[in-house]
């Protein structure tokens, strides 16, 4: 697709031009691991279905309380090809400023790192009455909670592949929804006194930023230092 007005629309653009090209590099045990645009089209696109097969619906919130790593931009990339507008989360924030943060933006499904993180966020569920799933990166396939409240990554994915072939077409038209204008991230900053604000950013800012990138080959040329 031409001039690409969301971020969506630009992954898909992306996948569709080079699949075979590699996408990200990743650490593992053994060294790095690498992503082609295909496998992150294919995993990006179980995401998405599991998170409308849980309900999530356009510009409702995805959050995320993870470091750095493959899987948030993975997270991050199926919140908002399934329609989504993702809530930010530092890892090191308290139970209690994450109540806030996910209270405040209304956040529907939230992608956790790890068991510690879930567990902060299990302390204060009695308050958390919008959040109705914790979708936990590192935990292995088949062990959700009892009441299914958490689950593991990999489970997510497999609903979303059966949603989707239950769904044909839908991932397309859901990612392909979205307007210049539609929200695409809440950052929460402190910003200057009090509660932190939650910053409202819509898809034709990320699309904006990506294009000023590339008009100034930040990525492609070599950098030359100028006295």
């Amino acid at each position: 697709m031409n001039n690409p007005t969301t971020v969506s629309e630009m992954f898909l653009s992306r996948v569709e031009a080079t699949p075979g090209r590699e996408a990200f590099r990743y650490p593992t045990p053994s060294g790095w691991g690498r992503y082609s645009w295909r496998e992150v089209g294919d995993k990006v696109r179980a995401i998405a279905g599991g998170l409308r097969a849980l309900g999530l619906q356009n510009e409702q919130r995805g959050g995320i309380i993870c470091a750095t790593r493959v899987e948030w931009i993975l997270a991050d990339l199926g919140i908002m090809c399934a329609g989504g507008a993702t809530t930010t989360i530092y890892p090191s924030s308290t139970a209690e400023d994450c109540k806030y943060i996910l209270t405040d933006s209304g956040t529907q499904v939230l992608f956790a790192e790890n068991e510690e993180q879930a567990a902060k966020i299990a302390s204060v569920r009695a308050q958390l009455p919008e959040l109705k799933k914790v979708v936990v990166i590192d935990r292995a396939p088949g062990t959700q909670s009892d009441d299914g409240w958490t689950m593991p990554l990999a489970d997510l994915m497999t609903l979303g592949d059966a949603w989707n072939q239950a769904h044909p077409g839908s991932y397309e038209e859901n990612a392909r929804s979205l307007r210049a204008a539609s929200l695409a991230t809440l950052i929460y900053t402190s910003g200057t006194t009090g509660r932190p604000k939650g910053v409202e950013l819509t898809h034709d800012c990320w699309v904006y930023e990506g294009s000023a990138i590339e008009e100034l080959g930040l990525l492609t040329q070599p950098f030359q230092c100028r006295n």
